[in-house]
């Protein structure tokens, strides 16, 4: 049994809950039993507490008191992630960063100093006083927080303007395992040695608890054009993806999506923005491209209904409750979907997408939906089937990642690594690399408390 008077008595202010039922719902994020993975159930625990830090100088406190103690801590911003990530599988106390959410807006600099805990909505909405706005812009835009955002690295609706969120990260401040705070200095390019915030960003609280960052603010378009349009093919839209960029054509978002297996048409959604007249422009010049590709216009209206629904889906997520019992039963039964989002090589690409079609097919699911996101190199697809197949979604997870990886690209390119792909981390980064990652976790994090059990370290 873990006693934290000592943890009161070394940092009195910080708020430490022990409600079982705010415990069961801090412990878990958006990934589910349901998605593939059934032994999710069992390696699920209630977290020994929830720490609610205000200040980074408590955060040092409670990094301090837990390698002493040897207890894991999970850093916590939102909860939406969809690796386990900032789920609690062993023995651990969870640190909520949600009351860490100050902002600061240097208008003329172009930069919002954000705590981990301010959602990037919030952050928007300061930066909107000013006619600036974050760039980053997921899916779980009112839900995300800075620091969930920083350690995924994730990539929202506008990357292909802004890129990755670690694209956006002009500095940060950080506690590493051994209770070593630092704060990396804002700049808009440096060449002084190894950059700290570079190290840190991407890698799940197993390096560092992060309490506060930098971020490039980007000017709020003047015009924003949104266009969709029907394609023949899945392949055509590849085609048209490479051809966009190539020929220049700056955008700020691409989706291209087909529902099910070929022979099925597919849908690409383009949004550009910019100056007046700017986005307008490279519209036109898209058009023209994609008409002679054989594409089609959808009836005006379809593109901007879309994109103003981007975010509904995590609205109504974060509406509802989040630890339902019933999902974390073993053994329950109910429809069984997952994600991949994985980088390839345009030259390997179709290959990767027979090695998705025939998994599909051998294992008996449905394809919900196959897509590029913004680049022809970034594929994403969404399975599902019966009650029954559990085995088979995560054998297709896993094969379309190795498949990736062995084309020479990446396993995930938008929500990080967590529990779920930790097992293909040596396949990702190879064993002399996996080795050096751990050589700089047992560094930063000697006791070994940080995000135990994540991201393959």
């Amino acid at each position: 049994m873990v006693s934290f008077d000592s943890l009161r008595a070394s940092c009195p202010s910080l708020a430490i809950r022990t409600d079982p039922a705010l415990l069961d719902a801090a412990g878990v994020d958006a990934l589910r039993p349901t998605r593939g993975r059934p032994e999710l159930a069992a390696l699920r625990r209630r977290p020994l507490a929830l720490a609610e830090p205000t200040r980074v100088e408590e955060v040092a406190a409670l990094v301090r008191w837990a390698a002493g103690a040897r207890v894991g801590l999970v850093p916590r911003g939102g909860g939406s992630g969809l690796m386990g990530g900032a789920g609690v599988l062993g023995s651990a106390l969870v640190v909520d960063l949600h009351r860490l959410d100050a902002v600061t807006v240097d208008a003329d600099g172009c930069v919002v100093w954000a705590g981990a805990g301010a959602t990037l909505a919030r952050v928007d909405a300061a930066l909107a006083e000013h006619g600036l706005m974050l760039g980053h812009d997921p899916w779980t835009f009112g839900v995300a927080t800075v620091g969930g955002a920083v350690a995924t690295n994730g990539l929202g609706y506008l990357g292909a303007r802004v890129g990755s969120m670690g694209a956006q990260v002009r500095a940060l401040e950080a506690v590493l395992g051994d209770a070593t705070t630092v704060r990396t200095r804002v700049a808009p390019a440096r060449s002084a040695g190894l950059d700290l915030a570079r190290l840190l960003i991407g890698t799940e609280g197993t390096l560092g608890i992060v309490t506060e960052a930098a971020l490039a603010a980007v000017a709020r378009p003047e015009e924003r054009v949104a266009a969709e349009y029907r394609l023949p093919s899945f392949s055509l839209g590849v085609s048209v993806a490479v051809a966009l960029r190539r020929a220049g054509v700056q955008l700020a978002c691409l989706e291209l999506s087909a529902a099910g297996l070929p022979p099925r048409p597919a849908s690409l959604l383009l949004i550009f923005d910019g100056l007046r007249g700017e986005a307008r422009l490279r519209a036109e010049r898209a058009a023209r491209l994609i008409r002679d590709a054989g594409g089609e216009p959808l009836p005006e209206g379809t593109a901007e209904r879309e994109w103003s629904e981007r975010h509904a889906i995590a609205e109504r997520w974060a509406a509802g409750p989040r630890f339902v019992a019933d999902d974390w039963e073993p053994g329950r039964s109910g429809e069984q979907f997952d994600y991949a989002h994985v980088g390839v090589p345009v030259a390997a690409l179709e290959r990767v997408r027979e090695v998705t079609h025939a998994l599909v097919r051998r294992h008996g699911l449905a394809l919900r939906d196959e897509g590029l996101w913004h680049w022809p190199e970034l594929y994403s697809i969404v399975i599902a089937g019966p009650p029954t197949s559990a085995a088979g979604v995560r054998a297709t997870i896993d094969g379309v990642c190795r498949a990736a990886q062995d084309a020479g690209g990446t396993m995930e390119y938008c929500h990080g690594v967590g529990w779920k792909l930790a097992h293909l981390a040596a396949r990702e980064h190879g064993a002399g690399g996996l080795e050096v990652l751990r050589r700089l976790k047992a560094a930063l994090d000697p006791a070994g408390i940080l995000n135990p059990g994540k991201a393959g370290l």
